[in-house]
């Protein structure tokens, strides 16, 4: 009984090292891996949402975000950008589109518990054709009701 449990978890341990040895020897990951890059996944096969996807499942999945975003003058997950924090502009990440013309970002050397959603107001260069911005509308005050 004894050598079936060492077996067992022997196994066990192979297993759950497996992905870390194959990005060791420099082994492309496989369908439905972790990624972060395209580089990262094997031949025919993308990252998208830190997935490794069918080139074409992640290709159309890419297009359909960047049309509900907004049309395709506007911003997208993955774009660099610079986001302005008390007075400095820092350099951030698109890691997702809240609406059209919001952003959540994710500021480049800064932990994740950093991140925020951002306008277009505070990303350097200002508003992108194509972005939709709206037109700030100032909350009714208790005199008012």
């Amino acid at each position: 009984m004894r050598v079936r449990a060492f077996t067992f978890l022997r196994a066990l341990v192979v297993l759950v090292a497996f992905p870390a040895a194959l990005a060791a020897c420099g082994k492309k990951a496989p369908l439905g891996s972790p990624c972060r890059a395209d580089d990262d996944c094997a031949s025919g096969l993308a990252c998208h949402r830190e997935q490794c996807l069918h080139e074409g499942s992640a290709r159309r999945m890419r297009e359909e975000e960047q049309r509900a975003s907004g049309a395709g003058g506007a911003r997208k997950v993955g774009d660099r950008v610079e986001v302005e924090w008390k007075g400095a502009y820092k350099p951030a990440v698109i890691t997702g589109v809240v609406a059209p013309g919001s952003y959540r970002v994710h500021f480049e050397g800064y932990d994740a518990q950093w991140d925020e959603v951002v306008t277009e107001a505070r990303i350097k260069g200002g508003a992108r054709s194509g972005a939709a911005q709206k037109a700030a509308v100032p909350a009714a005050s208790s005199a008012d009701r």
